[in-house]
């Protein structure tokens, strides 16, 4: 019967200098008098700290194949992309929206944001221009998107969620 080395020679050449160091440090701060015990509460410190110290690569290696390996170098695409909360035409729009379904006091910015999205849709998609072809529009559109086009707010009233979740959904349909 053919007994089992303790250590593999791969762990073995990690384990060794690593203790070995760790003596070596031990006593150089003993030497130097940062350790203030003993010369045998050092060398027993010392001691644990070597073998705490070099068989914890070995832990690691025995438990990591569990762990799932970090990236801390993003791709390019995501280099390229700024992050949503950075971009200060979402937070206008998040500011719009908020204030037009919430607040008295504003007027409303929503409304020429919508147009100006439904007619640049209309054009890249189905060639009809809204200012000039309106009845072509009102034809490729949802009518409750028709409807919320041609009458605008004329006052600082708070906009109904649902007016505006119906235009956008309508904006989607085109």
């Amino acid at each position: 019967m053919r007994r089992r080395p303790l250590l593999s020679p791969d762990v073995r050449s990690v384990v060794v200098p690593l203790g070995l160091g760790t003596i070596g440090t031990g006593a150089l701060l003993f030497f130097i008098g940062s350790l203030r015990y003993t010369v045998l509460e050092a060398a027993l410190v010392v001691l644990l700290a070597a073998v705490v110290i070099s068989l914890a690569p070995l832990v690691l290696t025995r438990s990591g194949r569990y762990a799932e390996r970090a990236y801390w170098a993003s791709t390019p695409r995501q280099e390229s992309v700024p992050p949503a909360a950075l971009d200060y035409r979402l937070v206008r729009l998040r500011r719009d929206l908020r204030d037009a379904v919430e607040r008295d006091d504003r007027t409303d910015e929503i409304y020429p944001l919508l147009r100006d999205l439904t007619s640049e849709r209309l054009l890249a998609l189905h060639g009809i221009n809204i200012e000039s072809d309106p009845e072509g529009a009102k034809a490729a559109m949802d009518p409750h998107l028709w409807r919320y086009l041609t009458h605008p707010p004329t006052d600082d009233r708070r906009r109904s969620r649902g007016a505006l979740h119906t235009a956008l959904e309508g904006i989607e349909k085109i």
